[in-house]
């Protein structure tokens, strides 16, 4: 190890004791806290260099709450994409392998009707300059296209998706601590451009926008080994020799050189399958070959602190206005909206 990694090593602890403190501060605040300043966002992922587990670490030492609505969650039986008989199970696989994939396949009037929505809404491809349109599916330009969480929540099953209150039970009894749901993510994978794997995710990586959390897939098209599959290092969310704990991207060969690919799995699956998800383990997208991959994810975390997080502006139904009403905490993000 060279003489600057040894003192960023180093330097790790003490980002590590400052961020315990920014968020302590960031979680005095009242009200919906505001954005976290650059330098302490930069401390945070840092801090996660020592361990999968820091962010964790920090969140149950620094994050408490005596909201009494904090713990609430809404009745799980409501859920069309969960079974209830299936929560304690996940959260069990979770914690031992770092994901989960469901048994039961959502109804395919609900896939379809986000896949249709999703075909014709606008998108944006990475690396390109261009204004958001509809994703051209026949003649794709970029490896990836993303449709914003305002724009996704013009769909009022993407709505349903991303309140869910069997996904927010699961979270917070995997994580030990209250959650709320701050991202939604939407987005089609193509066959184009392979070389990009680094701009369209799909090395090996850790995601530390925030310091703990859980992540819920649904695969909106089929997902075959030759379409896009999602790819985890089973128990990196663990542990993980200190060769792959570092921030950035790691390629395959890296994996291989630590001993762990017999590790690496696969997720595959036809429409509709859900997957939980620690993130905070190694994983990656896998280019697809044959056939383009649509995707929608949802994640639920302890807190807002870290990445700069949106906003958005939509009509929500009334389910969701009912599921806000019974857990205010874990839909805080979009309490302006309702």
């Amino acid at each position: 190890m060279g003489s600057h990694a040894l003192v960023d090593q180093f330097l790790r602890y003490p980002r590590l004791a400052r961020t315990l403190a920014a968020v302590r501060s960031y979680q005095r605040r009242p009200g919906m806290p505001g954005f976290t300043q650059g330098q302490a966002q930069y401390n945070m992922r840092s801090a996660m260099d020592l361990h999968p587990k820091a962010g964790k670490w920090i969140s149950q030492r620094a994050i408490r709450t005596t909201d009494p609505m904090a713990w609430q969650i809404a009745d799980v039986r409501g859920s069309r994409f969960i079974p209830a008989e299936e929560i304690e199970q996940a959260v069990y696989g979770i914690k031992q392998n770092g994901f989960y994939v469901f048994g039961r396949t959502v109804d395919p009037s609900i896939t379809d009707a986000i896949r249709s929505f999703a075909e014709q809404a606008p998108s944006t491809g990475r690396g390109l300059d261009a204004t958001a349109s509809p994703y051209p599916r026949q003649d794709p330009q970029a490896g990836r296209y993303d449709i914003s969480e305002t724009t996704a929540l013009a769909c009022p099953e993407v709505q349903e998706f991303a309140t869910d209150p069997a996904m927010a039970m699961i979270a917070q009894r995997y994580l030990g601590q209250p959650v709320l749901m701050d991202e939604v993510a939407f987005w089609w994978t193509t066959t184009r451009r392979a070389e990009d794997a680094n701009l369209n995710a799909q090395l090996f990586h850790q995601d530390r926008d925030r310091l703990s959390f859980l992540k819920f897939f649904i695969y909106l098209t089929d997902v075959t080994p030759d379409s896009g599959p999602h790819v985890y290092l089973r128990g990196s969310h663990a542990d993980v020799p200190g060769s792959l704990r570092g921030d950035g991207r790691k390629a395959d060969e890296d994996v291989r050189a630590a001993g762990l690919w017999d590790g690496v799995i696969e997720l595959t699956g036809p429409a509709g399958t859900i997957m939980g998800v620690d993130t905070i383990g190694l994983h990656k997208g896998k280019t697809p070959e044959v056939a383009d991959r649509l995707a929608l994810e949802n994640e639920f975390s302890t807190s807002l602190f870290g990445a700069d997080y949106e906003r958005p502006q939509f009509e929500p139904t009334d389910l969701v206005r009912d599921r806000f009403a019974q857990m205010p905490w874990v839909l805080q993000r979009y309490g302006h909206a309702l």
